[in-house]
């Protein structure tokens, strides 16, 4: 490691024996000759005191690897307030009765800051700079003596930390972790040295923490401050954090890259107890009692190069597995639950489509090229070889099993204002882009109860959520996230997006029963592309659930195949087009789900739904209830508008492929909601009611009824009309009864039970045509309108092995 053309100090390669020096330097004290009344009263006193204003900057800390470097620039030290000051210490040693070293600190208004980062053999661009300001009191005991024999050392420390403030800066817009406050203790650590490894073992680790604020600013005047300097007003807010956790911990490092210098990390953790808290103008989306642990093997840190012999610093990673449980999900001031979450998952090496995918991030400098010369650009690969996710609600549990995911591509981070620059379109805010970026996920199946228990079908039920079972996708574009929702603190998103190469199930079997990998076959939505933007929509945490209000959204998914069978040769029932175009949508996801329901019939009580002819549900508090409104503007041009196009009997290239709008067509064209009339006097119809769709999932146990005499497809025997009943101790098994009693009804199948209400005042259809490919549109339907519907529907749905 070398620091070179140092401003205040120079500090050489002897490792850390100049940092010491420079502080025993910089520590003044005046010294005066003590008379006999003064000596009279000075008392037996243990310990030194040291005092310092400590102030240092270099211009480059250097750090090389294999002849490649990584230069930290602009690096300061010093006060957080006044950056021509040195910031407070005071440092009080003792040695104690057990020959321990007893350390008792105090720091005030620190910052630690470096203006940039860069990579040797990438001139012109940097990763951006960073400031670490913070006030710190504390305590650390040192003594010798370590986890494994007599030449380590154990450690006790405490500490409190005040002030606090991390930033990230590029091209002078900058985001930060404002007021942060820390609390950590930390007691019989252990440092000992085993073979070449330099092992740590913490044993007990707790602490609690909270961030005031995450906070955006786009004026270089505003750095490191929390407030705007013309204004005075706090700068805008994201957000605040909070959590605490009790851990333990064991973490290895040893010298060597992946190839040649560099460093080895190996880590276990095991967290007994967390929790995390998101923060909205004290409206509260918490993550309670959480546990789990981790096992990280075989990270390699190396400054390399990546696939495309870009300079960058190499993160790559032999193997990560581990567990969380996460007890409660909750929103808002009543502490109502979604309910828990379990995931468990592996990332390791692994072939998908005939290509091996690793976990490495290469970082490098430069983030979007139009941005400016500083961001973050990720070079990313990952394989996530097995995960199972599991969700469970008024204890009822369903897992979603196999879940593999794989990617390779870049991802760029800048902090961005709202500005076109270089002929991009940039927005206030922290930006993630997406460059090239391959990827694809799939689920195997469902099991349901427990995590032996049989595979089945039913991830299509997944769509209820926007989620497909499987996707493989190329993608580019960006999310911005702005700092401030509808009021007040939240979020606020804009985004660009782009796929090509598209290939989404609908409908997905498993793709692995249990024998090895077979071809997923299903209802595929193949050769797709999606061209989507967002503008203004604002997410944030209420008392009733997150609230999410877009301001205006458009997008074009151009399917070119709808397949039946596997995504590759499925027989194709043509190509399908889909334009939407919102304005002022709105949904809030909220916790709990249908609550009490009739099924079958109509009734407000157990006893009136009976009387019916129906069947009284009891669902419990927890689950999910998502509202939505869909306002569906007219449309404004080709690319803003809501249409659907069937294309079918097209004509076909060299290769056997079909190609676009060679056949014939369907349109039906600017499809739009109303109000009904123009009862603000605008001269157009109101548009502000659109469809309005309450939906509410949960997990319950469901009614299943035999529809034929005989075996079923497992050879499982009963008659029309019987009920399926699941068999506690044997995984999947299940018999038919012709009549229930009590015991057999509280083993009735697990399932998704989804009530559903949608309703909308008008919906209107401008045109629907029929095209040809050379006769061009042909009006057949001169508009339509629906007025006035509701629907309302009660679905339980078990999967099917």
């Amino acid at each position: 490691m070398t620091i070179t053309t140092a401003r205040s100090h120079h500090w050489s390669r002897r490792g850390m024996v100049a940092p010491i020096l420079l502080l025993a330097l910089a520590a003044r004290a005046d010294m005066e000759q003590l008379d006999d009344l003064a000596l009279s009263q000075v008392q037996a006193q243990s310990g030194i005191t040291l005092e310092m204003e400590l102030s240092m900057a270099a211009d480059r800390l250097s750090y090389y690897d294999d002849g490649q470097g990584v230069h930290l620039e602009g690096l300061r030290v010093g006060s957080a307030s006044d950056s021509d000051q040195g910031a407070f210490h005071r440092i009080k040693v003792d040695v104690g009765t057990d020959a321990s070293l007893n350390l008792e600190y105090l720091v005030e208004d620190r910052r630690v800051e470096f203006a940039d980062i860069r990579l040797a053999g990438a001139p012109g661009v940097g990763i951006g700079g960073f400031f670490f300001d913070q006030s710190l009191a504390g305590t650390l005991s040192i003594r010798q003596d370590g986890g494994v024999g007599g030449n380590g050392y154990t450690f006790d420390s405490a500490y409190t930390m005040t002030g606090g403030r991390l930033g990230y800066q590029t091209n002078g817009n900058t985001v930060f972790l404002d007021d942060v406050t820390m609390d950590v203790e930390a007691l019989g650590v252990t440092l000992d040295l085993v073979g070449s490894t330099l092992e740590i073992n913490s044993p007990r680790v707790t602490g609690n923490w909270r961030v005031g604020a995450m906070r955006y600013s786009s004026d270089p005047a505003s750095y490191g401050r929390s407030t705007n300097p013309t204004t005075g007003l706090p700068l805008p807010s994201y957000g605040g954090l909070q959590g605490s956790y009790e851990m333990s911990s064991w973490t290895g490092i040893t010298a060597g890259g992946r190839s040649g210098e560099g460093l080895r990390l190996d880590h276990e953790a095991t967290i007994y107890t967390a929790s995390f808290i998101y923060l909205d103008d004290d409206s509260a989306l918490a993550f309670r009692d959480i546990t789990g642990e981790y096992r990280i093997h075989d990270l390699r840190v190396d400054v390399d190069q990546d696939w495309s012999g870009r300079p960058a610093v190499a993160l790559t990673l032999g193997k990560l597995e581990g567990n969380l449980n996460i007890g409660a999900i909750e929103v808002g001031s009543s502490g109502a639950s979604f309910g828990s979450v379990n995931l468990n998952f592996l990332l390791e090496d692994q072939v998908f489509n005939g290509r091996t995918y690793r976990n490495a991030v290469y970082l490098q400098g430069g983030g979007h090229p139009d941005a400016g010369p500083q961001g973050l650009r990720l070079a990313a690969e990952w394989s996530l070889r097995l995960a199972d996710l599991s969700y469970t609600e008024d204890g009822n549990r369903i897992i979603f099993s196999g879940l593999q995911s794989w990617g390779r591509g870049d991802v760029t981070v800048n902090v961005t204002r709202n500005e076109v620059r270089n002929g991009t379109r940039f927005y206030d805010g922290l930006r993630i882009g997406f460059d090239g970026l391959e990827a694809g996920y799939r689920i195997n199946g469902l099991r349901v109860g427990s995590d032996d228990a049989q595979l089945q079908g039913g991830t299509e039920l997944l769509l209820a959520l926007g989620f497909y079972p499987a996707y493989e996708f190329e993608l580019d574009g960006h999310v911005t996230l702005g700092a401030g929702g509808a009021s007040g603190e939240g979020l606020t998103v804009n985004s660009d997006i782009q796929i090509r190469n598209g290939k989404a199930a609908v409908i997905a079997a498993p793709y692995n029963e249990g024998v090895g990998e077979i071809p997923q076959k299903g209802l595929w939505l193949t050769e797709m592309t999606y061209d989507g933007h967002i503008r203004d929509m604002t997410l944030d945490v209420t008392d009733g659930g997150l609230a999410i209000e877009t301001g205006e959204a458009w997008s074009t998914m151009d399917i070119g195949n709808v397949r039946v069978g596997t995504k590759e040769d499925g027989a194709s029932f043509g190509r399908v087009q889909l334009q939407k175009y919102e304005l002022g949508s709105t949904t809030l996801v909220k916790p709990g789900g249908a609550g009490d329901v009739c099924v079958g019939a109509t009734g407000s009580s157990a006893s009136a739904c009976g009387a019916a002819g129906g069947q009284w549900e009891e669902r419990g508090s927890e689950g999910v209830t998502i509202a939505m409104k869909n306002i569906l503007a007219r449309g404004e041009s080709n690319n803003k508008k809501n249409a659907i196009l069937w294309e079918n009997n097209r004509g076909v290239d060299g290769r056997g492929q079909p190609i676009n709008n060679t056949g014939m067509g369907l349109l039906v064209d600017d499809i739009h909601t109303s109000d009904g009339g123009d009862f603000n006097g605008s001269g157009v119809d109101d548009n502000t009611y659109g469809i309005r769709t309450d939906l509410s999932v949960d997990v319950y146990q469901t009614r299943v009824i035999k529809k034929t005499n005989g075996p079923d497809s497992q050879g499982i025997v009963g008659n029309r009309g019987d009920e399926k009943i699941m068999m506690p101790g044997n995984p999947g098994g299940y018999r038919y009864v012709s009549a229930p009693g009590p015991g057999d009804v509280a083993n009735r199948p697990l399932g998704f039970a989804v009530k559903a209400e949608t309703r909308f005042k008008e919906l209107s259809i401008n045109n629907i045509d029929l095209v040809h490919p050379t006769g061009g549109h042909q009006t057949v339907v001169y508009g339509a309108k629906l007025q006035n519907f509701d629907i309302r529907a009660n679905l339980t749905a078990t999967p099917i092995p």
